[in-house]
């Protein structure tokens, strides 16, 4: 290249230099913008919790990726800012540690709320937030310029008073509610005005290098905490099982004496000759069945009369049922033993299913005798305990007061690829009347579960109770009366 032609180079870096680029092309090579306003939509995605479509766990997940997003480009720029991204990187393993504690057991173990509350939102928000705030000061000092609000300070005290909000009286009230969420909306504009003041002082930013772009690492982060979700649901939603070979019992004396007085005989296979003793007194047997649905076919029928229409529905069952069998044993002293025995004619019942049963709320010598759950394998037959299955009276609060009624409730799975699932339980109570002439009633309720993916893990049986699940037109559940021997034959 001859001389001319470097002199003519140079002339035109030297007039270039002077030249101010577009705006566009400033915020290309100095993005503050972009990183604060990663880690301003991270912190509000893990302050707001919304209770719908898993909403409350779904977005703090994307909400600690932005966070780290931002944080790690601009980790480089001052001490703070490293101190910053180094905890946001302890935020995500807080994040996955979250997820597994409410989708595992440890979800209803009882914690001191206000000691590990203020712990993490000390840590979660607070803490990172005056990082986060010396590390703009600092930012700010070097650009030549003072920041003009510091937003940062008062979101800390924001998140501080929220959470005392919270763990008071006034968390339902909207005179609180309304100021808190104006201030909110405030700090957030600020916040997202930093990252344009920053970019209006022309302090370069030089963007930390990184092996792993956003998207790449966004994605993965996401996926494996969806991952830790599935794989903790599946674990502790399959209850397990101790089972042992099934014997058929012989026939003995008591139980040809049950048989004789119509007790179902496969349902009285499955008692221990202990048991059978015990009903050896009995002076009646009555039993009840019913097919229990769970995925039925609504029928409709219409019926026209002249003008007038008469719609009715019917349901046929589908391929998930259970055959429920409700049998009494009256003994002599207005004692009375019933077994629910079920067992499945079609469907997966590996989930953990839960049993409610029912009826005789207020008999306070209620007690469970023997229980049990049966299934084959490979043409082998099993039997195996209920993993769970209590008899306790709890506390219910109605409008028309306080009762407390005595239930037994129960959780239930079987191993995959088990066939001719069932299961029963046998229990007893003494009917308080002067005579025996009585009536006493029975409730099974069954709820089937489709998929393990519940999040927060809770007990099937505790949701049961608590009220989650409706019994529609009484498909789940079978409801029986007994009358007794003395009743039945007064009214013959």
């Amino acid at each position: 290249m001859s001389e001319k032609d470097l002199n003519f180079d140079q002339q035109m870096i030297d007039q270039l230099s002077d030249v101010t680029p577009p705006e566009e092309e400033i915020r290309k090579t100095n993005p503050w913008s972009k990183p604060i306003g990663f880690i301003t939509w991270g912190f509000i995605l893990t302050t707001w919790h919304l209770d719908f479509l898993h909403l409350r766990y779904i977005l703090p997940t994307i909400g600690v990726i932005l966070i780290f997003l931002g944080f790690r480009s601009l980790r480089n720029e001052n001490k703070y800012f490293k101190i910053a991204w180094m905890l946001s990187i302890l935020k995500l393993f807080l994040q996955l540690g979250d997820l597994v504690s409410v989708s595992t057991p440890l979800n209803i173990l009882g914690y001191p709320e206000f000691t590990i509350g203020s712990v993490m939102v000390g840590f979660h928000q607070i803490v990172m937030l005056l990082v986060f705030r010396a590390a703009l000061k600092d930012a700010s000092k070097k650009a030549g310029k003072l920041m003009e609000a510091d937003p940062l300070l008062g979101a800390s005290l924001w998140t501080a008073a929220a959470f005392l909000i919270a763990l008071s009286p006034l968390s339902n009230s909207w005179l609180i509610f309304i100021p808190m969420v104006i201030c909110y909306i405030l700090i957030v504009r600020s916040l997202f005005r930093i990252g344009g003041q920053l970019d209006d002082t022309g302090y370069v930013l030089t963007n930390a290098p990184v092996r792993i772009n956003n998207r790449t690492f966004g994605w993965t982060y996401f996926l494996v905490a969806l991952t830790t979700v599935i794989i903790c649901s599946t674990f502790y939603n399959h209850l397990q099982l101790e089972p042992q070979e099934y014997s058929p019992p012989e026939i003995t004396e008591a139980r040809q004496h049950l048989l004789d007085m119509d007790f179902p005989a496969e349902a009285l296979g499955y008692l221990s000759n202990q048991d059978v003793t015990m009903l050896s007194d009995a002076v009646n047997v009555e039993s009840f069945s019913k097919l229990l649905m769970f995925d039925a076919k609504r029928v409709e029928h219409r019926e026209g009369f002249g003008s007038y229409k008469q719609i009715t529905h019917t349901y046929e069952p589908g391929k998930k049922n259970i055959e429920a069998t409700t049998v009494y044993i009256e003994v002599p002293g207005n004692v009375v033993y019933v077994m629910q025995y079920f067992t499945w004619k079609g469907g997966r019942p590996v989930w953990q299913d839960g049993i409610l049963i029912s009826g005789e709320t207020e008999a306070d010598d209620k007690q469970i005798i023997s229980s049990g759950l049966f299934y084959s394998k490979r043409g082998t037959e099993y039997t195996a305990d209920f993993p769970r299955l209590v008899c306790d009276q709890i506390t219910r609060s109605t409008m028309f007061g306080t009762y407390y009624p005595v239930l037994i409730t129960g959780a239930l799975s079987y191993p995959f690829g088990a066939e001719d699932q069932g299961g029963y339980v046998l229990y007893c109570y003494t009917v308080r009347v002067d005579s025996d002439i009585y009536e006493t009633h029975a409730i099974l309720s069954y709820v089937h579960l489709l998929s393990p993916l519940h999040i927060p893990y809770i007990r099937t049986e505790d949701l049961i109770l608590s009220g989650a699940y409706t019994f529609e037109d009484e498909l789940q559940q079978h409801f029986t009366n007994y009358e007794s021997l003395a009743l039945s034959k007064r009214n013959r």
